[in-house]
């Protein structure tokens, strides 16, 4: 078990999940991040908010560079689609909750598994 401050175990479990991103499916590494952070929390400290944190942190970052690296799209497909606020908002909105969900989940794991 870690015994690392909160701050530090969500840093490292980003970090762990942005690199697994390039290799696995994205709903998978949320829970995984929300279960590292909780995993590596002091365990006084341990919760499934530490576990969400650091996956809505994660899906943000994601979400950021998504943004900045779009898929590849012909270019009369390109033409056609506008940047639109209320798909950006929606979108922002889901995957934030779906990563608060899975990272709460992976953190509810960790601390009922490795309670003491």
């Amino acid at each position: 078990m870690g015994d690392y401050e909160s701050g530090t175990a969500i840093f490292l479990s980003i970090i762990v999940g942005f690199i697994m991103l390039f290799f696995i499916d994205g709903l998978f590494v949320y829970t995984f991040t929300g279960f590292l952070a909780a995993y590596l929390t002091r365990a006084e400290r341990r919760s499934a908010g530490v576990g969400a944190a650091a996956s809505l942190i994660l899906a943000v970052i994601s979400f950021s560079s998504g943004m900045i690296f779009g898929p590849r799209m012909p270019g009369r497909i390109a033409g056609l689609a506008a940047p639109d606020i209320f798909t950006f908002t929606t979108g922002l909105v889901i995957i934030g909750g779906l990563s608060l969900l899975l990272g709460a989940i992976g953190g509810y794991i960790a601390v009922k598994a490795f309670r003491e």
